[in-house]
This record gives C-alpha cells, sequence and structure tokens, in this order.
C-alpha cells in the first residue's frame, strides 16, 4: 500500500517568468522555505440551464479557473529578498560584489595586496570597505578598504592579505559593505544640516542614494569611530548627497559635531529597495514527494499581490505573501530541464534578540510605551485579467500601491493617542538581523505615515491597559517614495 501524502513531504519551489504564465526554458527554481502553503487552483464551473423533461441535471461545465494563494513562513536574512523586490515592485540595488561560481574563476588570485578577479574590479572605488570571504585562509576573511581598482584587480594596503598558495573556492567572495575615511577626513556636522563631510572622499563615487540607511562608525574598533560625541556612531538616513557631504535627516539623539580627529571612520551600508512598478510573475513548482511517482503540481503566472510582516512579543519573526496567478496543473514528469537553487539557510530571526530598533517619529521607540506587536502589509491590489477563449486568466492588471499596518504598546503616555487624533504625519522604521556572524540585518523604513486608529483599551482588572495603533502609509514628499527596505551583508557590534 502507498504512503499516504505527508506535509512533511512537500516541496515548493519557484522560478520568475519571462512571459505571464509561461514557465521558462530550462528553469532553475529556487527553493523555497516555508511554514505553509495554500495555494490552489480553483476551477469556475457552471450547471447547464437546459430545461428536461425529466427533471435531470445533464452537465457541470468548467468555464474558467482562478489560481494562487497564500505562503507562510519565517523571516530569515536572504530569504524573502525576491518576495520584497516583488512586493514593492522594485529593483534592489546592490553594492559591488563578485562571487566566485567555478573554481579559481570570478576571483583567480589573493596576494598580499591585490584580488584577481576575471571582471568587475572597476566597481570597487577608492575608500569603498569591502568584506572578503570564504578564502581558505581564515586571516584573509575580513574588512578590507580599498585603494584602487582595475576591471582585473582590486588593490589594498601592503600586506592585507596573506597570499593564497592554492586555489579559489566556489562561494569565496569580495562584497561592498561600506566605506571607510582616511584619517581624520570624515567629520561628523551640524551646520546647514546634519551630516558627515569629507575633504578627500567624493560621495558621489560610492552609489548613496537619499533615502538609504547608513550606520555611521565602527564602535567594535575605537580608532574606526567617532571618540568625541558618541551618539555620531548610529544608524542615520541620508537625505542628500554631494561630493563632499552626506546629509541626514534622521540621527542619533545627541548627533553633535566632531572632527574625528585621527579616527579612519567606517560607515556601513547596504543594497537598498524602494517601492516602484515593475509587476513580475512566476512559475510555483510544489512537489509530493510521497507519490510514486512524484507529483509534480505548477501554478502559472503567479504574481505576488499582498506580503505581509509579522513581529509579536517573543516569537518568530513572520511573513505572509499572496499570489494571484493565471492556472495550475498537476503532472508526474518534472519540467524538461529543470534544476535547484537551494534556499539560503540562515536561521530565523526572532523578536527579542534580533530586532535592533523600532523607530517611531525618528526615535527609538522605548519606555513608558513598549511595543508588543508591529505589522505591516504592503498591497498591490492585483486583479486577475479574464477574456474569452481563456480558461485561465491572460494577465494580471496592477492597482493601486497601499501599505497599511499597526503598532501594539503599552499606554504609558498620551504621546501616541495624540498623534492619532490630530493626524499627524510621523514615520515607522524596524530593523531586523542576526546578533551573531556579520549580524545580518534588514531596516524597513515608511518615511511618512499617519495613525488612522487605535484607542486605550480596558480590558478588566490586573491587566495593562494598551493602545492598538493602526497606521496607514503614503508616498514621502521628500523622498518621493511610500516604504523601502535597506539589506545590509555586515554590521559591526556597536
Amino acid at each position: 500500500m502507498a504512503d499516504l501524502q505527508s506535509t512533511n513531504r512537500v516541496a515548493l519551489a519557484k522560478v520568475r517568468e519571462t512571459t505571464f504564465g509561461v514557465t521558462p526554458a530550462t528553469p532553475a527554481f529556487k527553493q523555497i522555505r516555508q511554514t505553509s502553503s495554500g495555494l490552489n487552483a480553483n476551477p469556475k464551473t457552471v450547471i447547464t440551464s437546459e430545461i428536461r423533461s425529466d427533471r435531470q441535471v445533464t452537465d457541470l461545465i468548467l468555464v474558467g479557473e482562478d489560481a494562487g494563494g497564500s505562503i507562510g513562513g519565517e523571516l530569515a536574512f536572504q530569504v524573502a529578498d525576491d518576495d520584497l523586490e516583488e512586493a514593492l515592485q522594485g529593483t534592489w540595488s546592490s553594492n559591488p560584489v563578485i562571487t566566485v561560481a567555478t573554481i579559481d574563476t570570478e576571483i583567480s588570485d589573493v596576494a598580499t595586496a591585490v584580488l584577481t578577479v576575471s571582471a568587475g574590479g572597476a566597481a570597487f572605488v577608492a575608500a569603498m570597505l569591502t568584506l572578503v570571504s570564504g578564502m581558505p585562509t581564515a586571516s584573509n576573511n575580513k574588512l578590507a578598504r580599498v585603494t584602487s581598482s582595475t576591471a582585473t584587480a582590486i588593490t589594498y594596503p601592503a600586506s592585507t592579505f596573506t597570499a593564497e598558495a592554492g586555489q579559489i573556492p566556489v562561494g569565496a567572495a569580495v562584497r561592498v559593505v561600506g566605506f571607510m575615511g582616511a584619517s581624520g577626513d570624515l567629520v561628523a556636522v551640524t551646520s546647514g544640516g546634519n551630516g558627515v563631510t569629507s575633504t578627500i572622499l567624493d560621495f558621489t563615487t560610492l552609489g548613496i542614494s537619499a533615502g538609504e540607511w547608513l550606520k555611521v562608525g565602527d564602535g567594535d574598533n575605537a580608532s574606526c569611530a567617532f571618540a568625541i560625541t558618541s551618539a555620531c556612531n548610529g544608524f542615520c538616513r541620508v537625505s542628500a548627497v554631494t561630493a563632499h557631504k552626506i546629509t541626514f535627516d534622521r540621527v542619533p539623539v545627541g548627533w553633535a559635531a566632531d572632527a574625528g580627529t585621527s579616527a579612519t571612520v567606517r560607515v556601513f551600508m547596504g543594497d537598498f529597495l524602494i517601492n516602484a512598478s515593475t509587476k513580475r510573475s512566476n512559475t510555483i513548482e510544489r512537489q509530493y514527494l510521497d507519490h510514486s511517482p512524484v507529483t509534480y503540481e505548477y501554478l502559472l503566472g503567479m504574481t505576488l499581490n499582498t506580503l505581509q510582516v509579522d513581529a509579536k512579543t517573543q516569537a518568530i519573526a513572520t511573513y505572509t505573501k499572496n499570489y494571484i496567478g493565471k492556472s495550475a496543473s498537476a503532472v508526474t514528469t518534472r519540467v524538461s530541464g529543470a534544476t535547484d537553487v537551494a534556499a539560503p539557510t540562515y536561521g530565523v530571526l526572532n523578536t527579542s534578540t534580533n530586532v535592533g530598533r523600532l523607530g517611531f517619529d525618528g526615535s527609538t521607540i522605548t519606555g513608558p510605551n513598549f511595543v508588543t506587536g508591529a505589522m505591516f502589509n504592503v498591497n498591490n491590489n492585483i486583479r486577475a485579467q479574464q477574456a474569452i477563449g481563456s480558461i485561465g486568466a491572460v494577465g494580471t492588471g496592477n492597482g493601486e500601491f497601499t501599505v497599511t499596518g499597526t503598532l501594539d504598546t503599552y499606554f504609558g503616555d498620551k504621546s501616541i493617542y495624540d498623534k492619532i487624533v490630530n493626524n499627524t504625519l510621523t514615520s515607522f522604521d524596524m530593523r531586523v538581523g542576526r546578533s551573531d556572524g556579520n549580524r545580518e540585518s534588514y531596516v524597513f523604513d515608511f518615511p511618512s505615515i499617519k495613525l488612522g486608529s487605535g484607542s486605550p483599551s480596558v480590558s478588566g482588572k490586573n491587566a495593562d491597559v494598551m493602545i492598538n495603533a493602526g497606521f496607514t502609509a503614503f508616498m514621502s514628499a521628500t523622498l518621493g517614495y511610500t516604504c523601502s527596505a535597506s539589506r545590509f551583508w555586515y554590521l559591526p557590534i556597536i
């Protein structure tokens, strides 16, 4: 007797389509880490209206099909990167990176001051701070500042590395994670707006965008941080970039002028994503591995409609995505030429030690209004487009980009309540990430929100008074977008 299908033996993967509803040739399916999948095909049927003298119904007629549904998952670094791109309909603006895919090819040599690369070296400009990883010699896996570059060589100060005698393995990489000033060159200023200035470094060469969050200062290394004003070592949001000044519209409390005397200040930056209007579709593959032969279910034209991220007290951060698409079918032979791309292996993020900041109106939310829950939902208001001659949708239409959310807090004072009743313009940002390793992290930012609901809740005796504040995000008048995500591959502990 064959085994019945267990939920633990269902594999899920997806590949982006070039043409709506058409699986690419020789598709490379990216495996999806999941906690649930409610994807389904919903046939649309109609009972014949024919009148018979024997009163019987002669047929149930298939006239259409809807396909789609939800997938649940636990938030981890890289796991939802494609989903964020599809939900925001933007494109990640990624810092330069070279990763070895074939042994000794993309990076073919590590000398004491030079990485030899096959191509792309010119993107690593002077003063960029790189993270080198995956090298056979452990001491070579570290942060290092670029001094110059060409298409095939990235040069560093003398004796930065130990020369690698063997081959450079698959997975080894050099990635830009920030920039680093010369001794005393980076200065924290307040005059003309909070920011960082430089005499030598041209900030416009570094690929920094308005709205992007930067982590100023490396508190793990005293010589790489501002020493006079410790508040200058923190997360700041960029409002403008010129050749010799980065201006911030969000800075840590206590930001003040600091000359950075004798310090080689490090500033960390991530990849950056904002909402736009590039709609994408996927073929999603669901494998039922207990079947013999294996059943392969293919859902075509899956367009991400909503993405919701939830952070609750003492829990795992989770997300749920919902798709609207074209059609679905089940076969016993896998699509021709299919290969698999392994899912990222980073550990899941919790809401206790992996939430670095919840920011409200530019400041970290602390007591007395401690947060017990935070949620945001991105909705593209996608609609399936139907037509005569097609059982499934012929396409999906884009709707209005809307973002809503909630903040559940203790009612410690009336500051949040005042913002609700006064329709006050404010902002919300959330940083989540690893607390170990390279502390890979995300910052989700909603620069313009208004709280549209919420009142103090008195639920009974022996309980805390809470406030459940609902918000709507909308386009920032200064930054021009509704929400952004920053992806940091390295952050210092402090």
